[in-house]
């Protein structure tokens, strides 16, 4: 693939693009969160639902599934919408666990996606998304995803009193310092003053957020989805397939190290901030991991791979690109952060679906962007051989509103 400098600039263009719209709002039909009063509530089971929102709906606040049907509490509550009193919410036999059941109480959106490694099918199915296997890999390396996702989850945020004294295992490792994501004495003594008396890590994470949005900028000069290039192993960072006008050792210190970015105040695309943001938290003894994910409605005129775009709601569809358009797309990455005892999506917001008024999907997570390699697959042809094909997408409205 040919790589100018026009071209890295139109996908670094286009990932910022997507920062300045989520500045403007949140997702379409989603709502602001005010989290400044997050309240610290009890959840005894820990399936995210307070023992005071279990009391209201008469579920067990020690079981994190009443009803048995093998979907949790949570899930059934926050995100299908059906009853987690009963196995069989509709009761027309089949049980709400299945695939297609559990779609009747919610909005979803159904997407068939081919899609190329990197990607990690164990945590793709979270709060906003099921995704499962339907064939794959093939000979190019595609393995064909069935998704669907549920974009008008609203997560209930709860906090946690703040510094954080008990976190599990499974969320403290994502605490340490990573190669990308690292960190020192000098920011974790900023950090304390950043985050001030928070008496939440509600209010400390979104402390933080607001602090790299007020004193950093964006390297506008020259800004590179710097993931495409950058492998590391054994703690060793290797750059692939770069040919840029851009030194690699300025395109390190300004993109990838969390710890010269903090220094110079300064960070590149939505990858790079993502792991400042993520580096000044987990020096918070907040955990927090990154997210990358990729746009669903997204399509070129000229590729050869079938399309089919079914929505019923208007959902941005800037991103289908007509025969012959010469842009380009990318991703969008952004973290996870571990509050109130559950893992939440976070960007400029905290408990947000998406960065845009799009459809993205998750495709893995990670402690630290060395964890992970694109540069096998990414950056690629994004016409005809890119590392993911939207096949078919359709959306349904809830079959039951009470």
């Amino acid at each position: 693939m040919a790589k100018p400098m026009k071209k890295y600039l139109i996908i670094a263009g286009v990932i910022f693009l997507l920062v300045v719209i989520a500045g403007v709002g949140a997702c379409f039909g989603r709502q602001r969160y005010s989290l400044s009063n997050a309240p610290i509530l009890p959840d005894t089971d820990q399936d995210g639902l307070s023992d005071k929102t279990e009391t209201k709906l008469s579920t067990d606040p020690m079981l994190v599934d009443t009803d048995g049907d093998l979907l949790t509490d949570y899930d059934e509550v926050v995100k299908y919408g059906t009853n987690p009193l009963n196995i069989d919410s509709d009761g027309d036999s089949i049980l709400d666990n299945d695939w297609e059941e559990r779609r009747e109480y919610a909005y979803s959106v159904y997407t068939l996606l081919m899609i190329r490694k990197p990607f990690d099918i164990e945590v793709m199915t979270d709060t906003y998304q099921d995704v499962r296997v339907v064939a794959g890999p093939d000979k190019d390396g595609y393995t064909t995803l069935e998704i669907v996702m549920y974009p008008d989850t609203q997560v209930p945020i709860t906090a946690s009193s703040y510094p954080l004294t008990a976190v599990p295992d499974e969320a403290a490792r994502y605490i340490k310092p990573g190669i990308a994501t690292n960190y020192n004495a000098e920011m974790q003594a900023a950090v304390k003053t950043i985050v001030g008396n928070a008496q939440t890590d509600v209010q400390a994470a979104q402390r933080i957020l607001d602090w790299v949005q007020q004193n950093t900028t964006y390297h506008l000069d020259y800004s590179i989805p710097e993931f495409f290039y950058i492998t590391a192993e054994e703690g060793k960072v290797s750059v692939h397939n770069y040919e840029d006008p851009f030194p690699v050792d300025e395109m390190l210190r300004t993109h990838y190290y969390a710890d010269s970015m903090f220094a110079e105040r300064t960070h590149g695309t939505c990858t790079s901030v993502a792991t400042l943001k993520c580096a000044l938290l987990k020096a918070a003894g907040i955990p927090c991991r990154l997210i990358q994910t990729v746009p669903v409605v997204f399509s070129h005129g000229s590729q050869t791979v079938p399309y089919t775009n079914n929505l019923i709601r208007t959902w941005n569809n800037e991103l289908e690109q007509p025969q012959g358009d010469d842009r380009i797309m990318a991703s969008h990455g952004y973290m996870e952060v571990y509050l109130g005892g559950q893992w939440l999506r976070v960007d400029r917001e905290i408990g947000i679906y998406c960065q845009a008024p799009g459809l993205y999907l998750k495709i893995l997570s990670v402690g630290d962007w060395s964890e992970v390699d694109f540069t096998e697959t990414w950056p690629v042809d994004w016409v005809q051989e890119r590392p993911f094909y939207t096949l078919l997408i359709d959306d349904q409205e809830p079959k039951h509103t009470d």
